[in-house]
């Protein structure tokens, strides 16, 4: 008798435990979500704001932001938040206690391009508008723009970036014409004509060579030109 005894308050035991369980699901799931906690992560300057996006989102959603939680369409968030032409990536979850949160990654600017129009260059190569929040000092590419010196300005800005002395030194594209581009140094009145956006390494270690020994000889400021287009060759124009 206790045994049977002792077997019916397990299996009530049970019942109950798996009713509070279903309840307290229940209840989770019927939950109003109301707000959206946004975070960005990575670059503190920010080309956008919270206040920006949840703007953004209200429109969206045509009204403040209220759903049940089963009712709340992540990936519909998501898509949202990519079209923020500021942010490169957002990923949306709903965390175990029901709060409703967004991860948001920015796009960073690496060059600012100068024509009729005024536009960042991301580190994507893709064109960012300029933001109202911050502005980036960042090379300026100008001159006659076409998709390809665009993608080629992307490569040699790449490069550049990972090369301390022309990060230093490097602070503009002159786009001549499609594969032939100068670079426009910090110094002023000196460029490097560098032609195409090949054989990289090679030219602007020649330019560096150059560069370094006019230093030494104080006779930089009399130069306004190094063409380093021609293989095992430096040109030099004097002022």
């Amino acid at each position: 008798m206790k045994k049977v005894l002792k077997v019916f308050q397990m299996l009530l035991l049970c019942f109950v435990l798996v009713g509070l369980y279903a309840f307290t699901n229940y209840r989770n799931e019927r939950r109003i979500v109301t707000e959206i906690d946004l975070k960005f992560i990575g670059n503190d300057n920010l080309y956008t704001t919270y206040e920006a996006v949840n703007k953004m989102l209200i429109v969206k959603q045509k009204g403040a932001f209220k759903a049940p939680k089963e009712k709340v369409a992540l990936s519909t968030i998501e898509r949202w938040l990519s079209e923020d032409p500021m942010l490169q990536n957002a990923t949306v979850y709903m965390t175990v206690d029901g709060a409703l949160r967004a991860l948001l990654t920015q796009r960073t600017p690496e060059a600012r391009v100068v024509t009729d129009s005024v536009y960042y260059l991301d580190t994507s190569g893709m064109a960012m508008p300029l933001s109202e929040f911050h502005s980036s000092r960042v090379p300026i590419i100008s001159g006659n723009i076409s998709a390809l010196s665009l993608s080629d300005c992307h490569k040699i800005i790449e490069f550049v970036s990972r090369d301390v002395f022309l990060k230093k030194n490097i602070v503009g594209i002159r786009v001549i014409k499609d594969q032939d581009y100068v670079l426009q140094c910090r110094l002023d009145q000196f460029e490097v004509r560098l032609g195409a956006a090949t054989a990289l390494q090679e030219k602007t270690s020649n330019f560096k060579a150059f560069y370094n020994k006019a230093l030494k000889e104080n006779s930089l400021q009399s130069y306004s030109l190094v063409d380093v287009r021609f293989k095992n060759q430096v040109v030099a124009t004097k002022n």
